[in-house]
Formats: C-alpha cells, sequence, structure tokens
C-alpha cells in the first residue's frame, strides 16, 4: 500500500489528468500503482480523490471498455461519483436525445455494477446507490424505459416474493437489475417505483390496472407515471455543487445548484 506521504501524490497525480482529459495517462497510473503497492492502491485512490473527478474518469468506461478502476472503485467512492453523471447534459439533449442519455447511463450503472462475477460486490454497489436520492432517481430513469416490463415485475416481487420473481413477457434487459434492487432492499425498490408511479403506493397491483388499457397517455395519467425525459431532468437538478460535494452523508437531494 502506499504510505501517508506517496497516496496525496498519486491521488493528485491522477487528479490532474482526468481534469486535462488524459484518461488513457490516468489508467497508466492506476496500473503503475497496482502493480507497485496493489489492487487496494487503486481504492485508496478512489478515496482520496473529489467525487467529480471519479466521475469523469468512470464514465469514460463502460460494459464495453472496462477500466481497472472499474473493477476495484468502492462502491460507497462510485455511489458519490454517480451523483455527477448528469452534470454535462444540455436541456436540447434532454429534449430530443432522452433515449441515448438513459441508454448511456445503463451501460454505465451495469458495466460498474455486473463488472465481474462478485454478487457481493455487486449488491454492495447497488445498495450504495440506492441509499442516494440520486442513485434512486438513476435507477427510475432505467426503469422508466421499460415501463410495463417494470409494473409486471413489481406486481410478480409482490405477489410472490422476489425469490420467485425475474420473469417477465418482455424480458427487458433492466429486469434482472429491478430483481437484484429489491433483494437489496424492498424499502429501496419501492422508492425506486415511487419515482416512476407517483401515485402507486406499495400494496397495490399495478399490472392489473393497466395491463388491458387502450390509451397509453391516459395510463401515465391515471398513474402519474415521469416519462424519461422528467426523470432525466430530476436527475441533473440532483447534481451537486462543487462546494457541496462530499460535505454531507447519508441518502440525501442536494439542490438545484448544479453548475457551479
Amino acid at each position: 500500500m502506499p504510505n501517508e506521504n506517496t497516496l496525496p501524490g498519486l491521488s493528485r497525480q491522477v487528479s490532474d489528468l482526468v481534469l486535462a482529459g488524459s484518461i488513457e495517462h490516468a489508467e497508466q497510473a492506476f496500473s503503475e500503482a497496482a502493480d507497485k503497492f496493489g489492487d487496494l492502491a487503486v481504492a485508496e485512490v478512489f478515496e482520496h480523490i473529489e467525487p467529480q473527478v471519479a466521475s469523469l474518469y468512470l464514465t469514460a468506461f463502460d460494459g464495453g471498455k472496462l477500466s481497472m478502476a472499474t473493477l476495484l472503485v468502492p462502491p460507497r467512492a462510485w455511489a458519490q461519483s454517480l451523483a455527477f453523471f448528469a452534470a454535462p447534459w444540455t436541456d436540447d439533449e434532454i429534449e430530443d436525445e432522452p433515449e441515448l442519455l438513459a441508454e448511456a447511463l445503463f451501460a454505465h450503472i451495469h458495466g460498474i455494477v455486473f463488472s465481474s462475477d462478485d454478487i457481493e460486490r455487486s449488491h454492495e454497489l447497488l445498495a450504495e446507490a440506492l441509499a442516494t436520492d440520486w442513485g434512486t432517481t438513476a435507477f427510475a430513469v432505467l426503469f422508466s424505459m421499460a415501463p410495463d416490463d417494470t409494473m409486471e415485475v413489481a406486481d410478480e416481487i409482490h405477489s410472490r416474493g422476489v425469490a420467485q420473481s425475474g420473469q417477465t413477457s418482455g424480458d427487458d434487459d433492466v429486469i434482472p437489475l429491478a430483481v437484484e434492487l429489491a433483494k437489496i432492499s424492498q424499502e429501496g425498490w419501492e422508492r425506486v417505483l415511487l419515482e416512476i408511479f407517483p401515485e402507486w403506493r406499495p400494496g397495490e397491483e399495478m399490472l392489473a390496472d393497466t395491463a388491458h388499457g387502450e390509451d397509453e397517455e391516459e395510463d401515465e395519467q391515471r398513474f402519474g407515471q415521469r416519462s424519461t425525459q422528467e426523470l432525466l431532468r430530476r436527475l441533473r437538478s440532483q447534481v451537486p455543487s462543487v462546494r457541496s460535494a462530499g460535505q454531507a452523508d447519508g441518502r440525501r437531494s442536494m439542490g438545484e445548484d448544479i453548475f457551479q
């Protein structure tokens, strides 16, 4: 492990490279640190760099382009960095390309959470993200792309229990993620559902009321369903200001001051 004198310099080196846009050189610095001090050195660096810097670094990778740091970032450090994922989004992008933004978010979350076969690590990552308001909203963005499948699996989890759930008629890619969230925390899973369907309450069956609806717009209005665009805006509104990043703890929302 790097000593107390080495770690600040290594963290500063990585931060400077990331802020300069030299992601490949930052990756090389991580690799050299791992070779010299061991894999835990990478985790230690993430514990000491600012979450907005960690976000810039981690968002350069997804499920198809893995990084050593993708495999080693501590769950809490990743959850804090996730708060800044939406910072670069513009109003025009949210308005015109919500699916692309949501798909990029899915690729990032899926790439981090399922980067290895270590289910315990996956659950730790999901639990840390689920403990924040922005993590809850980020998950809601993903499920908003498949509202019918989400409602179906929600009813299945409620009626059969999470251990017997996981299959829906649509089998969307986000459904396994929904099941894992419900395994980690039923309360957390329900908070995600309420982000998408504000009028739904735990214990109510959603699918029975919506599966036979002929007018999709009426169904959305009836259940107060938030669109992917609305949820993307909510996620961006939760981006912390640089001044406030890391000052508070626990599950929280950092307000509207997003780009200062």
